[in-house]
């Protein structure tokens, strides 16, 4: 002889389902609808926490990341090699240290970008690619007059 199981919403009937998300039990698709929103809260609350914990450890990761300094040494050896296009150590340490730039990379959308960027077997066509990216002409934008600050302002054809 088996048990019977009570609806737990309306208590009276027995119940016949299983909520799909919680797996309480109920008897009809009325008993269903109106635990459903007390349900659907409860799931919305999780996911919203899950993806908050995801987002900060993402940030977390990324500044980790971010913070990773090229050595001096490596500096050092790349400015021998001046060219037209090269920019000097001094230059590049003043990336470092400006403010907008910081305030920037505290974006995970950019700190993507660039990782992405990085990684990338084709790098060119990456920086072809996001240069269509708002987010990130604003950053090159800056990293530009942060090394050339007398430089004027360039308009990129929107091709």
């Amino acid at each position: 002889m088996t048990k019977k199981q009570v609806c737990e919403v309306c208590t009276e009937n027995e119940s016949k389902y299983k909520c799909p998300a919680c797996l309480l039990k109920y008897c009809s698709l009325l008993c269903y609808k109106k635990h459903k929103e007390a349900c659907k809260d409860t799931r919305d609350k999780t996911e919203q926490t899950k993806k908050s914990e995801e987002d900060t450890n993402v940030i977390h990761s990324g500044i980790e990341q971010t913070e990773e300094r090229v050595s001096v040494e490596k500096l050092e050896e790349l400015a021998d090699e001046q060219t037209e296009d090269r920019v000097s150590v001094e230059k590049l340490e003043e990336l470092e240290h400006s403010v907008p730039l910081r305030q920037m990379l505290e974006n995970p959308h950019l700190r993507t970008i660039l990782q992405n960027l990085a990684k990338s077997a084709n790098p060119a066509k990456q920086m072809e690619k996001f240069m269509h990216e708002p987010l990130f002409l604003e950053f090159a934008d800056e990293c530009l007059q942060t090394v050339e600050p007398s430089a004027p302002d360039v308009e990129m054809d929107s091709d």
